[in-house]
């Protein structure tokens, strides 16, 4: 444990001290629309601030690799290599409950104020990628969007019938209300009806590999979170087989953190993609300060190239990336905190 703990203090030794906490904006990333700065697309509510799960960005970042490396488009080159290292997850996420813990408590923004969200998204073979900037109301009911330092896109939303979506202000009481017991926590999150819809064609999933992915998103939503729920998370988190934690995983702006994945045995579902071979070819991150444990991104690599009825959909050595660049809370959107 010493070990994993040293070179988790060695490899951001210059970080500064955590700042206050950040609230954000939670909405999906709909990683098409993603790739290219165009005026911002009329979508449906559950689209602005739903997160999606880690196995449902693999899948849409397949997808988007369908149209950037289908038969008759060259694939892009493969990026420089990423050089990481493997640590005992346990390790690392107790010491991540201990720092959550100890964080202060959040204020929560009034209904009338607006969640701020700064991201930059990498579709593979991207050099610069896509600046993505999300005012969302704390009660729901407006959300402006820009890509790029473009034009502001407002849209107001309006709930759907039978739509099971939550509000920010929702959200953050959903988040409150959980267990801080981590073996409870994981009973809860395996049975919880939110984000249950995958990707049509997907596997059914075990019921760890759901859990890891409700905590992952609960990890980058943006919202209040009372420390000791964040702290139960990373301790539930660390109860899960399967899990894996690396150093020096790096998220769309270059910055090295701690890259989670879940990767169980080949045989339980849900888990890492494989090939027939039984090779991993994907694996997909949560990436998190390795100082402070905040969310800093998301992390999808190809590790082997993905073939599907011969054709090429993703080559080996690419990823899709993405880096929370700023958070906050203002009174109004266009403004930034």
């Amino acid at each position: 444990m010493d070990d994993d703990l040293t070179l988790l203090r060695e490899l951001r030794a210059d970080a500064p001290a955590p700042d206050a906490d950040r609230l954000s904006a939670v909405r999906a990333r709909a990683l098409a629309p993603a790739s290219t700065p165009a005026p911002v697309p009329a979508r449906k509510r559950r689209r602005f601030w739903a997160v999606p799960s880690l196995l449902a960005a693999a899948t849409a970042a397949a997808a988007v690799l369908v149209a950037v490396n289908g038969s008759r488009t060259p694939a892009p080159p493969p990026p420089n290599a990423m050089t990481t290292m493997p640590v005992r997850a346990e390790t690392v996420l107790r010491q991540a409950a201990l720092v959550a813990e100890g964080r202060r408590k959040h204020q929560e923004p009034r209904p009338d104020q607006w969640l701020y969200r700064k991201d930059l998204v990498k579709q593979p073979g991207e050099e610069q990628g896509t600046v993505q900037e999300y005012w969302t109301r704390y009660d729901g009911t407006r959300q402006a969007v820009r890509h790029n330092d473009g034009a502001l896109g407002f849209q107001d939303i309006t709930p759907e019938p039978d739509d099971d979506d939550l509000t920010p202000r929702q959200y953050a009481a959903k988040l409150a209300d959980l267990p801080t017991d981590p073996a409870a926590l994981l009973d809860h999150v395996r049975g919880d009806r939110h984000w249950s819809t995958l990707p049509k064609g997907a596997e059914p999933e075990h019921p760890d590999a759901r859990a890891f992915r409700v905590l992952s998103v609960y990890l980058d939503a943006g919202v209040p979170m009372p420390p000791k729920v964040e702290a139960a998370i990373f301790r539930a988190l660390a109860e899960l087989p399967g899990v894996r934690v690396d150093l020096g995983v790096r998220d769309a702006a270059g910055r090295a953190g701690i890259g989670i994945a879940y990767e169980p045995p080949g045989s339980v579902p849900g888990g890492s993609t494989r090939d027939a071979q039984g090779r991993i070819v994907s694996r997909s991150y949560l990436v998190l300060d390795s100082a402070t444990y905040r969310f800093l991104g998301r992390r999808v690599d190809t590790l082997q190239d993905e073939v599907v009825g011969g054709e090429v959909l993703a080559r080996k050595g690419t990823f899709y990336a993405s880096a929370d660049l700023a958070a906050g809370v203002v009174d109004e959107p266009g403004r930034t905190p």
